[in-house]
């Protein structure tokens, strides 16, 4: 009797794990009606393509992030095979300090370069992958631009820390392989992983006996060396290299024309054949349309892109092709931002990583008492709010865009919507508040099963949003199917 009481209390709590997982919570029970869709963009009246623009989050392995997503839209929805979809190359910055032969940037940690040559530097470059497909019962094409950054974080992430974790916790084996070795791994076989740590000096590290308890060595190695370690460096000097790296690739999915992936030559007849400058001199047309999709340390990393590019240093001028290629990735930063209705946020940190934005009250700085900006000290004149600002900025491009789409029908004018997604379960996302005058709709979902409100496991919570098929509807449904409760 005991043995069928126990295996009836273990459905019991799987059947209550598979309850929770099909249900979506919002701040607002109406918040969902009020929502826009893929699907949606997918349907308009001409056709235009849609680009889905991936940013991944911290801790990534290697390129793919993207798979569970461009996977679960044919295998939960049905909407393709996993074969449809078409990988029309990757590309690579390649202007500035990317430029082919450049040497590396003279970044030091604690006195040791982090980039000791051009090979070491141009195996750090980000890069963008192309993968196009046709959805059924969707007329328009659908390019997902998957957003590589985690190259230029390996130097560092390698041999700055998991290198000594030898001594404390033990070294985690499938990241010192990915540290040590030199492997293609990537779609197109142009990113690869570069051996940071050399063969030898692998063998030591492996040979050292660790100090730690197995679990315990397993969240230092895995949660913090690999994937918190991604905030600290990107909010530091790295984080205006990554930032330049990005904009560069935001202007080469610009320019990328889904519509000639399959024609003959394929990959290299669609890569920056699309002329995106004329229909930015229009400015009335909606000839592509952009969704974003993030992970986690992705979200900032997404609004960072809108960042101008960086002035030169105090007395040196800038060149002018320096000058041309800066106002160049902005227009293409206005060219995507303004046509982008929707975000949507997988376990974001913006709440996190503001804190390092913090900024002095602007209508206090001008009070009695209080010293102009001018006269506060370095430190805090520098703070900006950044996500604020690129916000901003973002909504006044889009609002500007639809003004210029419909100047005389104010009601057909559509607002820019963020969706937020969190797993109450899931330890690394916070809740997104509204953002200046843009509305963040904040919706909550089970990417885990729960078992019985003691325990939930933190990683799937963490990562299974683009496999949880409820999240996957609300994404890709049309609007009527929200009105209607689906």
């Amino acid at each position: 009797m005991g043995k069928w009481i126990r295996i009836a209390l273990i459905l019991a709590g799987l059947s209550g794990g598979v309850a929770a997982q099909a249900k979506v919570a919002a701040d607002s029970k109406d918040a969902l009606k009020t929502l826009t869709s893929i699907g949606d963009a997918l349907d308009s009246a001409d056709h235009h393509p849609v680009h889905i623009l991936y940013v991944h989050g911290m801790n990534e392995i290697g390129a793919g992030d993207s798979a569970l997503l461009r996977e679960s839209i044919c295998t939960k929805l049905n909407l393709c095979a996993v074969a449809d979809w078409k990988n029309a190359g990757a590309e690579f910055p390649d202007k500035g300090e990317f430029a082919p032969g450049a040497p590396p940037p003279p970044f030091e940690y604690q006195r040791s370069r982090i980039w000791n040559n051009a090979e070491e530097w141009r195996a750090s470059a980000p890069f963008v992958v192309h993968w196009v497909v046709h959805l059924r019962r969707h007329p328009a094409v659908l390019v997902v631009d998957e957003m590589n950054w985690w190259p230029l974080v390996l130097a560092f992430k390698c041999r700055r820390i998991m290198a000594s974790e030898a001594y404390l916790a033990g070294l985690n084996r499938q990241l010192l392989q990915v540290c040590s070795q030199q492997s293609m791994q990537d779609p197109g076989g142009l990113g690869h992983f570069y051996p940071w740590i050399s063969p030898d000096e692998a063998a030591r590290l492996a040979a050292i006996r660790p100090h730690a308890a197995l679990i315990n060595r397993s969240l230092k190695d895995g949660l913090i060396d690999w994937g918190v370690s991604d905030l600290a460096i990107v909010v530091g000097p790295i984080g205006g290299l990554l930032r330049d790296g990005l904009r560069q690739l935001m202007a080469k999915s610009a320019a990328f024309d889904p519509n000639l992936a399959g024609a003959p030559g394929g990959a290299s007849d669609a890569r920056g054949r699309y002329d995106w400058r004329a229909q930015l001199r229009r400015d009335n047309t909606m000839d592509q349309e952009f969704v974003a999709v993030t992970h986690s340390l992705g979200a900032f990393l997404l609004f960072d892109t809108l960042t101008a590019g960086s002035a030169a240093p105090a007395g040196q001028a800038i060149t002018a092709p320096e000058a041309a290629r800066q106002a160049d990735e902005n227009d293409a930063g206005r060219y995507i931002f303004e046509r982008t209705l929707l975000c949507y946020f997988f376990a974001n940190q913006l709440q996190l990583l503001e804190i390092t934005n913090l900024e002095t009250d602007s209508g206090a700085a001008s009070g009695a008492g209080q010293p102009p900006a001018a006269a506060q000290p370095p430190a805090v004149a520098a703070r900006v709010a950044k996500l604020r600002t690129s916000v901003d900025e973002w909504e006044k491009l889009h609002a500007d865009f639809q003004v210029a789409l419909h100047p005389n029908d104010v009601p057909a004018r559509k607002r820019l919507q963020v969706v937020a997604w969190s797993d109450p379960n899931d330890v690394l996302t916070w809740r997104v508040a509204r953002v200046g005058d843009v509305d963040v709709v904040n919706l909550y979902v089970q990417n885990a099963l729960n078992w019985f409100r003691l325990f939930a496991w933190p990683i799937a919570a963490h990562v299974n949003y683009a496999r949880n098929k409820d999240v996957l509807r609300v994404m890709f449904s049309d609007t009527k199917d929200h009105a209607a409760g689906h």
